[in-house]
C-alpha cells in the first residue's frame, strides 16, 4: 500500500507552483464546463489543490483521500461549497455519492492490483450519470520503461536519489535523502494508452480526449511522462 509520508508532502506537493495548479484547473474548466458540469468529485484529493480553486471558480467540489493530514489541511480553508471526506478510494459505493464529473490526477490511480484498480475506476463511473465525465491523469508506461535506474537531484533545497524499476506491468520507485534516509516508496500498476482505453471501456467509459502536459494539442507519447484522459460515461452504462 502506498503512504505518502509528511515529507513527501514537503518536498514535492507543497513548493508546487500556484501557476501550474491555475493552468491545470483551467483545463478541467474547458472539459468540463459549467453549468453542465457543476458538481465534481475529486478523487485522492490531498490537501485539495484543485478542488480548492474549482470551488474558488464556482463548482460544488467533494474530496476523497485517506491521508488524515490532508484532508485537515483542506478543511481549515475550504469554502461554503466544498467537501472533504477522509475515505479509501476502494469504498466509493459506501459513500452513496454522485456528481456530474469527477477527477483522479497525478498519477492517484493504479495503486491496487488489477481487479482491483478495475474495481475503482467502476466504482468511479457508477458516481457519473449518462455523458457525465472523467478526467484521468496518469502516468505514460512506455515512457518509464525506457526511463529506469537511479537519479539524484535537488528539490527544495534538498538532495533526493530517485530509483526507478519496472516489473512487469509495475512502476516501482523510492526515494531518498543524500544520507541514504528514506523518504517513501511507491507502486503502481501503469497502462500504455491502449491499455488505458481499453480499461476505460470495460468501466462504461468512452474516451473524448486523450492529451499530455494539460495540452490539448499535444498527443501523448513514450518520451513524455504523462497522459490525460477525459472520459465520458456510455448511455445505459
Amino acid at each position: 500500500m502506498n503512504e505518502y509520508t509528511a515529507r513527501w508532502f514537503d518536498l514535492f506537493l507543497r513548493p508546487i507552483d500556484q501557476q501550474q495548479t491555475a493552468r491545470e484547473v483551467a483545463f478541467v474548466a474547458r472539459h468540463l464546463p459549467q453549468p453542465r458540469y457543476s458538481t465534481l468529485v475529486d478523487v485522492c484529493c490531498g490537501s485539495g489543490r484543485h478542488a480548492h480553486q474549482l470551488a474558488a471558480a464556482h463548482y460544488t467540489t467533494i474530496g476523497i483521500d485517506r491521508d488524515a493530514r490532508s484532508i485537515a489541511q483542506a478543511r481549515e480553508r475550504a469554502l461554503p461549497n466544498e467537501t472533504y471526506l477522509e475515505h479509501d478510494m476502494r469504498q466509493l459505493p459506501e459513500l452513496g455519492l454522485q456528481a456530474d464529473a469527477a477527477l483522479c490526477l497525478w498519477q492517484s490511480f493504479g495503486y491496487f492490483d488489477p481487479a482491483a484498480n478495475q474495481a475503482v475506476l467502476r466504482d468511479i463511473a457508477a458516481l457519473l450519470p449518462a455523458s457525465g465525465r472523467l478526467l484521468l491523469d496518469i502516468y505514460h508506461r512506455d515512457f518509464f520503461a525506457a526511463h529506469q535506474g537511479t537519479r539524484t537531484f535537488e528539490l527544495s533545497g534538498t538532495q533526493i536519489t530517485e530509483t526507478k524499476t519496472m516489473v512487469n506491468d509495475r512502476l516501482q520507485v523510492t526515494l531518498a535523502e543524500a544520507d541514504g534516509t528514506p523518504i517513501d516508496s511507491f507502486d503502481w500498476q501503469v497502462f500504455t494508452p491502449a491499455e488505458c482505453l481499453a480499461l476505460a471501456h470495460a468501466a462504461g467509459l468512452t474516451c473524448v480526449l486523450q492529451c499530455t502536459n494539460y495540452a490539448e494539442q499535444q498527443r501523448p507519447a513514450a518520451t513524455l511522462p504523462r497522459v490525460q484522459y477525459i472520459f465520458a460515461k456510455h448511455a445505459g452504462a
